[in-house]
């Protein structure tokens, strides 16, 4: 499937069930109740603390439903699937494993780029010049500082690039194949990426940044209409962006899918011959122990009456 259709797809996603999509919206605007209830001036602390509660529940709920869509673009099922508490909370806590884990080697190279450029020692030298607000701070000074800047941004923004590839892409396989394992073996994933196309997997993630900013943009111009814009926005935009984004995940780890599920059948088709091919094998050879034993049997009936 090439990216134009994908995006096509995951475009008509999100309105092919109004009943499932406004469900879901319902419960996208009770994830963001704190921000609604601020919205409309309740700021006791308990109706806070309960509304933030709520709607850290909902969303993590949410997170999983998100992965339950992603197994429909694998499959390219144009459905958005059934609303079940207990698969969508299983699949958030497997999510959770698979962030945290395609997390560490990133969060590692960030803390060896940011200590190897030694941009927080360069800090430490130049924050007393502003804090006493002495602009003439020296030019190697500051030159160090700003080529450490770019250097750790540079890294930072490659690597988590790679992080949420890899981790979108990780869970698409631990659907496919059913296994939280194969979800965290990263030269799997690296392997199925290969099979997807590297140019591919990077000009699908830049479109899907774009159209999400977007995204973005739209559901905070909505946000500022008083009172009713975080619901509105919450309703319509952010959930369209949810299933949008879960399905595209999905379509995009199709084509790996199914290279692998070909691979495995060639694989079957290879075997199963080579089983017919050594039964028949142990046929004709027993075929000829049989036919020998009954030569002998023969030879030696012949050979008594000889006598």
């Amino acid at each position: 499937m090439n990216l134009g259709e994908n995006i096509k797809k995951s475009f008509l996603y999100p309105l092919c069930d109004y009943n499932k999509f406004a469900m879901l919206g319902v419960l996208t605007v009770f994830s963001f109740l704190s921000s609604i209830c601020s919205s409309f001036g309740a700021d006791n602390p308990w109706v806070v603390i309960v509304a933030t509660l709520i709607g850290g529940i909902i969303s993590m709920y949410l997170t999983g439903y998100s992965v339950s869509v992603i197994k429909c673009g694998i499959d390219v099922k144009e459905e958005i699937p059934d609303f079940k508490v207990g698969r969508d909370i299983l699949n958030f806590f497997k999510y959770l494993v698979i962030g945290l884990v395609y997390t560490i080697i990133p969060l590692i190279i960030i803390f060896i780029t940011v200590f190897g450029t030694g941009i927080l020692e360069i800090w430490t030298n130049i924050a007393p010049y502003i804090q006493y607000g002495n602009a003439d701070i020296p030019p190697a000074l500051l030159s160090s500082f700003m080529f450490a800047v770019f250097i750790t941004f540079s890294v930072t923004v490659i690597v988590l690039v790679i992080q949420i590839i890899f981790t979108n892409l990780g869970i698409a396989r631990m659907l496919a194949n059913n296994s939280i394992t194969d979800g965290l073996d990263l030269f799997e994933v690296f392997n199925d990426i290969g099979k997807i196309g590297w140019f591919k997997t990077v000009g699908w993630f830049i479109v899907i940044c774009v159209l999400d900013m977007i995204f973005f943009i739209i559901s905070v111009g909505i946000m500022l209409i008083p009172y009713v814009g975080v619901i509105i926005s919450a309703f319509f935009m952010l959930t369209f962006t949810r299933l949008f984004n879960s399905y595209s995940v999905g379509l995009l780890y199709s084509d790996a899918y199914k290279i692998n599920k070909n691979q495995e059948n060639i694989k079957d088709n290879v075997l199963e011959d080579t089983s017919k091919a050594e039964k028949t094998d142990v046929l004709e050879e027993y075929e000829k122990i049989i036919e020998g034993k009954k030569e002998d049997t023969i030879d030696s009936m012949y050979g008594e009456k000889d006598e």
